[in-house]
């Protein structure tokens, strides 16, 4: 007798400014499932928060969605009071001669592929938790706390992991201003007397969305009025020297945690314009909907740099592994360092809980390499065992997040 296949709900889109990313991690990850194992759900969020599902989902040529290609989807919803011991299931409205009935969506499991606002930071899998439904991929503090730049560093704080210094500024309250008189001793009193230049980037949105460079007051007043339109909370931090930077992949498998390749990227930037790289080939046409795309693997970068010390691969593997198993985190999550390649000092700058395109490509030149196929099935595995577990299923418990020094 044929086993059945577990259907994986991924969901990608979203209410962010990384929408775009999302699509293309969401689409990857559906592409890379083993098709023996298990069959794959595209759920898409559209920017204005609707769910979607049908095959048209698949073909990456006809994002953004014309009112054609919206028509042939479905539109549904996630009930809210399903029963825990019940098969998760979404609601459709299916049209027929005699009117309109409600039809239900069966899947076993969500993978959660949203970058970014409403979805990464724990309030998709908050919603997940409430419900009951099966999902992959980090708990809602985990999510949240590596969301928020300022808590990750407060905790990460507690086990000596090397951290830039920052001052938090939080957005004055409505009729009031900032001001120098208050801000400038703090950073004088962190950074020293020559704090200028320095990097200021929001509190709690992804990639290098917001982050700017200012060299003075007046460029601080600018990026901060900047950023206060799409944050309520600003990091200032020192903008390191000769800066390189690294990245590496962190995940559980089989109970140990392990590290994958470490990559240095190299034109300084993750966030992606999906029209040109993804949609347009060369003469402006869409690539073809049957070639997956590289997603973040076509970035410009050099895997396992052999400029690393053997003392720097250490840190960058510790202080990864230290951080994934504090902040409770799971599924596989990309953790970005920066260096000064003059003088050899290495800083962890933050923690990507869902990264672009789920950084199968550091896993595929890891010591022990995983392919996505690999990848995604551990990632599937795992979130299966966690949701059982946090029902109650298998008499193992999944405690909270161990975060600021709880273990």
């Amino acid at each position: 007798m044929t086993k059945e296949k577990l259907i994986i709900a991924v969901i990608f889109g979203g209410r962010s400014v990384e929408h775009d990313v999302s699509i293309l991690t969401g689409l990857q990850f559906l592409d890379a499932l083993d098709q023996s194992r298990y069959q794959g759900l595209p759920l898409y969020v559209d920017p204005d928060g609707q769910w979607w599902t049908g095959d048209l989902l698949l073909k990456r040529s006809l994002y953004p969605h014309s009112a054609d290609t919206r028509a042939r989807l479905t539109p549904v919803t996630l009930p809210l009071g399903t029963s825990i011991r019940g098969r998760p299931h979404l609601m459709a409205s299916q049209k027929g001669f005699l009117g309109s009935k409600a039809i239900t969506i069966p899947f076993d499991l969500i993978v959660p592929a949203i970058h970014g606002s409403n979805g990464e930071d724990g309030s998709l899998q908050g919603l997940l938790s409430f419900t009951g439904i099966p999902y992959a991929g980090c708990r809602p503090l985990g999510a949240a706390a590596t969301m928020d730049k300022h808590v990750t560093k407060e905790a990460l704080k507690t086990r000596n992991i090397p951290l830039l210094p920052h001052i938090l500024v939080e957005k004055p309250a409505a009729g009031t201003f900032l001001s120098r008189d208050t801000i400038l001793p703090q950073m004088e009193a962190k950074l020293g007397a020559d704090m200028f230049p320095v990097i200021v980037k929001p509190r709690r949105l992804g990639s290098s969305v917001g982050v700017t460079i200012a060299r003075d007051a007046d460029g601080l007043d600018a990026a901060l009025s900047s950023i206060f339109r799409m944050d309520t909370g600003a990091l200032i931090e020192p903008l390191v020297p000769n800066l390189v930077e690294y990245n590496i992949a962190v995940m559980r498998k089989d109970g140990q945690v392990i590290t994958s390749a470490i990559e240095k990227p190299l034109n300084g930037s993750d966030m992606l314009d999906f029209n040109t790289k993804y949609r347009a080939g060369s003469n402006g046409a869409p690539k073809l909907d049957e070639a997956p795309s590289d997603g973040m693997a076509s970035l410009n970068r050099e895997l396992n740099p052999a400029e690393l010390s053997e003392g720097q691969d250490g840190l960058i593997r510790s202080a990864a592994s230290t951080a994934f198993d504090l902040l409770d985190l799971a599924g596989t999550v990309r953790i970005d360092f920066l260096c000064n390649a003059k003088t050899g000092e290495l800083w962890l700058n933050e923690v990507n809980s869902i990264p672009g395109s789920f950084a199968y490509f550091l896993w595929q030149t890891a010591q022990d390499p995983l392919s996505f196929t690999d990848l995604s099935r551990t990632i599937v595995e795992e979130g299966m065992v966690l949701s059982r577990a946090e029902k109650g299923e298998t008499g193992t418990a999944i405690g909270n997040a161990r975060i600021f020094g709880r273990d």
